[in-house]
């Protein structure tokens, strides 16, 4: 694979159609990049097995996290954590900034971010060996736990909530608010929103889509993708697609991204 990608102002202007492209580059600093593009690139609340990186290249992007409204302008980064429930907005004069998805816990997300930026503010750009670098760079080496750093409550998102509820020695109404205060959703999208993230393994791992839909346990591959593109922006087909091609980047442009 060539890894003379360049991110830059140029480049931006050659995206491929569609305000989400996922691919995964041949690197195991970082297990899943995605560029976004565009005006409706408005997601709901939802959340990742992985820690996020978001970085934008031009225009604004606006996340709310923990009823936080963040916004970023060029040049500048924001730090995700895994299990962390975050909705974004759409961006009526347009954005295109990328995402890269980091195992949880592995590296140093704020000293990255800050890097990042010195490294735009210096060359207004980036190429894909340099973001492997960055990322490298700041790996702390373990992974912090793997799993959603917030979690208090024990709930199984395959059983209910009045079992989780009676583990925990509390009402079901009691058990639902206390899950919503320190989780930020409630135990029912909690369990949706782990569904579509276990599909999303899944999928990168090459499963057909109805097999990913029954395993993941979805009713079946219709209602997976409804599910899906809400959440990520992109159908399950599409998502699968970007993880089967051989070769995602091309030399000087984000068109083969």
């Amino acid at each position: 694979m060539d890894e003379r990608l360049r991110i830059d102002r140029a480049a931006c202007r050659e995206l491929s159609t569609g305000p989400w492209l996922y691919r995964r580059p041949a690197a195991h600093e970082i297990v899943e990049l995605a560029m976004v593009r565009g005006a409706e690139v408005a997601l709901p609340t939802h959340f990742h097995d992985e820690d996020q990186i978001t970085f934008v290249l031009s225009g604004r992007r606006r996340f709310r996290v923990d009823d936080e409204l963040i916004a970023l302008c060029p040049g500048q980064g924001l730090f995700i954590t895994a299990g962390t429930p975050h909705s974004s907005l759409p961006e009526p004069d347009g954005v295109v900034c990328f995402n890269a998805y980091l195992g949880a816990g592995v590296s140093a997300l704020s000293g990255l971010v800050e890097d990042m930026a010195r490294h735009w503010a210096r060359d207004g750009r980036f190429s894909l060996a340099a973001l492997k670098g960055l990322v490298r760079a700041h790996r702390q080496g373990v992974a912090g736990g793997g799993g959603p750093p917030r979690m208090v409550l024990p709930f199984d998102a395959h059983g209910t909530i009045r079992e989780a509820a009676e583990q925990a020695r509390m009402s079901r109404e009691g058990f639902s608010r206390r899950f919503r205060r320190t989780r930020g959703v409630t135990p029912s999208q909690f369990r949706s929103l782990m569904k579509l993230n276990q599909a999303r393994l899944l999928l990168r791992a090459g499963l057909p889509l109805a097999a990913a839909a029954a395993e993941a346990g979805f009713a079946d591959q219709s209602h997976l993708g409804r599910c899906f593109r809400r959440a990520f922006g992109v159908t399950p087909g599409v998502y699968r697609a970007g993880w089967e091609r051989s070769h995602p980047f091309q030399t000087g442009s984000w068109s083969g991204f």
